[in-house]
């Protein structure tokens, strides 16, 4: 295994990861934003699969990204995609929803923020790809959390390799893998909102179950897991817009 960003000897190198259940439409469209080269590509991209059914497979194969077949979840997925990141000797490892896009210029600002500095982890300014007045109140609410060191999966968590390991990384959980990461990566150090990095991220969740619906459950899930109720029983009461995946 290489040491994390030691890889060429040169500049950290940037692995990016990807979950994915039944996303081949999602991927078409992310996957040749990340794959290439040069600054605003990433070196390695890695998408955990937990058992699509359609041309998933097939079409992270084709865009040149590594494949990863295991166990269905956001968080054994994300454990798996990051262990292969870090013996690819990924510096510096960025988690996206597979139906999310990064804007111009977001990789290549990941890369600025963490050479050179103590940076921890950070975020990126969240775009919803809908209209309404709701959808920019939810996007100010995620750039506040993140603000306050708090950086969640459609934030699109950036995060050291070393530091991710000094934390333990990611928990194999059903749900809330990213709120108790995120936790342990503020107290070790410094979190950011990025300057010049944009993440669009899909209204897909909200349109299907209602943004009210949606918000209120959220939250009141978050507040029980705060009050020390734990992932797996949270989970029963979380209904997935589809197939088992967490906001």
């Amino acid at each position: 295994m290489r040491s994390p960003g030691e890889g060429t000897g040169g500049p950290l190198r940037l692995g990016v990861a990807i979950c994915a259940l039944d996303e081949e439409e999602a991927l078409g469209r992310l996957l040749p934003r990340l794959v290439g080269q040069g600054p605003d590509r990433a070196d390695v991209v890695v998408v955990a699969d937990g058992g699509s059914v359609d041309r998933t497979r097939d079409v992270v194969r084709s865009a040149g990204a590594q494949l990863l077949e295991g166990a269905r979840g956001r968080g054994p997925q994300l454990v798996a995609a990051a262990n292969r990141l870090v013996e690819e000797g990924a510096g510096v490892l960025l988690f996206l929803h597979a139906d999310s896009l990064p804007g111009d210029g977001a990789l290549a600002a990941v890369r600025r923020a963490f050479e050179g500095s103590s940076l921890v982890a950070a975020g990126m300014t969240q775009r919803v790809d809908a209209p309404g007045r709701a959808f920019r109140w939810i996007e100010s609410a995620a750039d506040a959390r993140v603000r306050r060191g708090m950086v969640f999966g459609d934030s699109a968590l950036s995060v050291r390799a070393s530091d991710y390991l000094a934390v333990g990384g990611f928990d194999p959980l059903p749900l809330f893998e990213d709120v108790e990461l995120s936790d342990r990566l503020r107290a070790r150090g410094t979190v950011q909102l990025l300057q010049g990095a944009e993440i669009e991220v899909s209204a897909r969740r909200w349109e299907q179950e209602g943004i009210l619906r949606c918000t209120l459950r959220n939250w009141i899930l978050r507040a029980l897991h705060r009050l020390g109720v734990a992932p797996r029983h949270l989970a029963r009461l979380y209904r997935p817009f589809r197939r088992g995946f967490s906001d």
